[in-house]
């Protein structure tokens, strides 16, 4: 099955339930994206893999007008119901590849993508086509979980998310991905990161048992040896949390890249 088809089954299967994550839904982390972003009023924003629409419904709230993507039409069927129920006019949502983004250059003044690069399986690709559909002067702003900067680190919590969820490409070490931003033309001006500290089992929630149990064993390996960088521990009710990393990085379209 080609990776787009996993992609796609996978939301479709997980689309109700991700929607109602609460780090999905945080809005304190979607006011401090955002805010990173530097929006005005008169700007166009492009929501890159927008999933359920909860960052492009934020920014309908502060910009002129706001355009979501993603691949899977299930996320967005939640995404246009809740504006629909929430009567927002200028924001709209539509299905395509977003290797390939169906927008003419420069359109947007601001274009972002939340937890979606990791389940590409060309981020400069999609990162490039975002900075081509940016106008110059305009900000590209990404958010995302990342790795270990030690790539044998790095690679067990791939394992562990690949396991759990199928349509997971790889996470990309902060380095990394400021190096897509040079490859891109984007100016980087912000880099933040942040942590969240998920319960297992709530993490675990829609994987199917005999890979949750996989997943179970690795994390206790994990709480044990420590191999990614996720430091599992074990609360008072026996309950198993992780800490999980994330970066905002923001940068500017620099001119020459169409």
């Amino acid at each position: 099955m080609k990776h787009n088809e996993i992609v796609r089954q996978s939301f479709t299967e997980r689309a109700e339930a991700y929607a109602k994550s609460p780090w999905v839904t945080d809005e304190e982390r979607i006011a401090r994206l955002v805010a990173t972003a530097r929006p005005k009023r008169d700007d166009r924003v492009l929501d890159v893999a927008c999933g359920p629409g909860h960052i492009a419904e934020a920014f309908s709230h502060v910009c002129r007008e706001v355009i979501g993507v993603d691949l899977t039409e299930a996320p967005l069927a939640i995404a246009d119901e809740r504006r629909r129920a929430r009567e927002i006019t200028n924001l709209s949502f539509r299905a395509c590849d977003v290797q390939h983004l169906p927008f003419g250059g420069e359109e947007f003044d601001i274009v972002v993508c939340r937890l979606g690069m990791h389940h590409l399986e060309h981020p400069l690709k999609v990162l490039t086509e975002m900075a081509r559909v940016c106008r110059v002067g305009g900000n590209v702003v990404i958010e995302d979980i990342i790795p270990s900067e030690h790539p044998e680190r790095a690679a067990f919590l791939n394992r562990c998310e690949a396991i759990r969820m199928p349509a997971h490409a790889r996470f990309l070490p902060l380095s990394e991905l400021l190096l897509l931003f040079r490859d891109a033309g984007i100016e980087i001006h912000t880099v933040t990161t942040a942590e969240v500290v998920p319960e297992l089992e709530r993490w675990l929630a829609k994987t199917p048992p005999d890979r949750a149990a996989e997943v179970r064993r690795l994390f206790e390996e994990d709480r044990i040896g420590d191999l990614s960088g996720l430091q599992p521990y074990l609360d008072e009710q026996g309950r198993l949390f992780f800490h999980q990393h994330l970066a905002v990085v923001a940068g500017r379209k620099l001119n020459g890249k169409q």
